[in-house]
């Protein structure tokens, strides 16, 4: 209460009724230490704007270590920025430019491959137009055959299809224990309704139903021809970290999808375009799906690693407390935890020319294309930061009552995805979602472990059912509620066990393919970065290849939380 009293004593913004935000680019030092050592209330600090609501009803609580740590590890983040965009910048110059010309002997044969001329002036010409015309040089990031360090690490752009024989007799995301005829009996007998499975109930354990609606063909997913719905969702989450002529080229000519568009859309408080997305439909007339992947944690990008570590949230009304700077990305418009028609209206704010915002852009995509699709559902879809905003983005439709866009939502199944909300906000969802979120984790994948669990500061949990992966692809669905091991990510007790790991998916990585073939076969960048996770276990696991793989090679078992 100090610090609402010295703010609008000072002439402050009224504070709302629910909100905890910390202004990190304030924080110091001294403050840091004060949270670890001196136990001041977490309201009394400069740097922390909360609801007259909220500090009232913290009183007197410190801020932990976590809180600490958060703001330590914000700190580094953040002074790292700028380096970190000139080494991302350099490296995938250089990764593009070996590529571009078919490996570094490559780039020496077409510097080479001169004609021999006596006249110096020719020599010059020559040269001007090898560089210019032979050697590649990518200055265009924007370019089709530009390639992110993501889809360096991870290359593959082609859907695998199901087998010729239907879902059931597929290896990927099948129940362990579920037979290929039992399944196959039940995609005869039974309705599309009946795949919709309540891990909770122990229905997950039948023989005869399989545990995910989407791991077979059946009545919806027949719709997307050949390719099972977890393929799609984890391959556009993939790409979605290119640039907009990239995507469309795979979506159009590798994917032979009707390409729909890419937004690049306007953060109002950080003052750039920093949440992207693209859409796509199965075919461009009479769709049976449309595809919405949003853009994730991009790995040079700092800014984006401190928004996922973020511990400030918003209070947003039915919705419960919701991670702040996630709900910036989407276009919230003020931090009003006590109004939320005030913070996030119904009605599309006016934005200036070539800075649309992301959730009122793609709510009328999405309006746009399922009015032309009238048989079409949606899948909403993202990895890392992206699969935060593809969590909330159907909660705000449910907040605005776009009831006519819920009713034909199929799926939202988000890979490597960070906190978003706490228990009000997934209890939120699953009352008003008529499809249960599918969470998809790997291994120790330090992403889907932040922001931090701090109660009461900050009382973030996962929702929806949780695809937990171990190295080796064998996965477990954990129920709603539930969380993957070390949820908070230092705790010692995973540490022998988080080093292990990273020796074990390096290893993997390097040997992989000799038993499932080419398409898993690791190029040098790939490896490199596992090497990473040697330094920082989890890191490496957060890479979309692993959840490619798991999708693709993975088998899951039932677990109640």
């Amino acid at each position: 209460m100090v610090a609402l009293k010295q703010q609008l004593a000072a002439g402050g913004p009224k504070m709302g009724a629910e909100k905890l935000i910390i202004r990190s680019e304030k924080v110091r030092f001294i403050d840091i230490l004060s949270m670890l050592f001196l136990r001041r209330p977490i309201t009394s600090y400069p740097f922390v704007e909360a609801g007259d609501q909220t500090a009232a009803d913290f009183g007197s609580t410190p801020g932990d270590w976590f809180v600490a740590l958060t703001q330590l590890i914000q700190k580094a983040l953040a002074g790292a920025y700028y380096p970190a965009l000139m080494i991302g910048a350099v490296v995938e110059f250089i990764l593009n430019f070996i590529a571009l010309n078919n490996g570094i002997l490559g780039i020496f044969l077409n510097i080479f491959r001169l004609k021999q001329v006596k006249d110096r002036k020719n020599v010059y010409r020559e040269i001007d137009h090898v560089v210019k015309g032979k050697l590649v040089i990518p200055l265009n990031r924007e370019a089709p055959n530009f390639r992110s360090m993501i889809a360096m690490i991870d290359g593959r752009t082609e859907l695998k299809p199901l087998p010729a024989g239907g879902g059931p007799d597929d290896r990927r995301l099948q129940v362990v224990g579920v037979s290929a005829a039992g399944a196959g009996k039940a995609a005869a007998t039974v309705g599309e309704d009946d795949y919709y499975v309540d891990v909770e109930s122990g229905e997950c354990g039948s023989a005869s139903v399989p545990l995910v609606q989407q791991q077979y063909v059946n009545g919806r997913l027949i719709r997307l021809r050949t390719f099972s719905v977890f393929e799609v969702t984890v391959m556009a989450a993939k790409i979605a970290y290119e640039n907009a002529a990239y995507i469309e080229n795979v979506v159009k000519n590798v994917w032979k999808f009707n390409f729909v568009g890419f937004y690049s859309c306007w953060n109002k408080f950080v003052g750039d375009h920093t949440t992207q997305a693209f859409v796509m439909t199965d075919k461009a007339s009479d769709a049976s799906v449309v595809v919405v992947s949003f853009r994730g944690t991009e790995p040079f990008n700092m800014r984006d690693w401190s928004t996922d570590v973020n511990l400030s949230w918003l209070g947003m009304g039915d919705m419960g407390h919701v991670h702040v700077g996630f709900l910036k990305a989407l276009g919230l418009q003020e931090e009003d935890g006590k109004d939320a028609a005030r913070a996030f209206p119904k009605a599309a704010p006016n934005a200036a020319a070539g800075k649309p915002l992301a959730y009122y852009k793609l709510r009328e995509v999405v309006k746009d294309q399922l009015k032309k699709h009238p048989s079409a559902t949606l899948v909403v879809t993202g990895h890392s930061l992206g699969g935060a905003l593809a969590a909330i983005f159907p909660a705000l439709l449910a907040l605005h009552g776009e009831q006519d866009v819920l009713d034909r939502l199929l799926a939202v199944i988000t890979y490597g995805q960070p906190r978003v909300g706490d228990k009000v906000f997934t209890d939120f969802l699953r009352a008003r979602i008529r499809v249960e979120m599918l969470r998809v984790v790997y291994r120790y994948d330090v992403v889907p472990r932040v922001p931090f669990d701090a109660p009461p500061v900050a009382e973030y949990i996962h929702g929806g059912t949780c695809v937990y992966f171990d190295g080796w692809y064998k996965g477990t669905a954990i129920a709603a509620g539930g969380d993957a091991p070390n949820p908070n990510y230092f705790d010692p007790r995973f540490l022998l066990s988080m080093y292990g790991n990273a020796w074990g998916d390096l290893f993997k990585g390097a040997f992989l393919w000799a038993k499932e073939g080419k398409d898993y076969r690791e190029g040098a960048v790939s490896l490199l970065y596992r090497a990473a996770g040697l330094l920082v276990p989890g890191l490496a696991s957060h890479s979309p290849r692993d959840y490619v793989n798991a999708v693709r090679l993975g088998s899951i078992a039932a677990k109640e939380a």
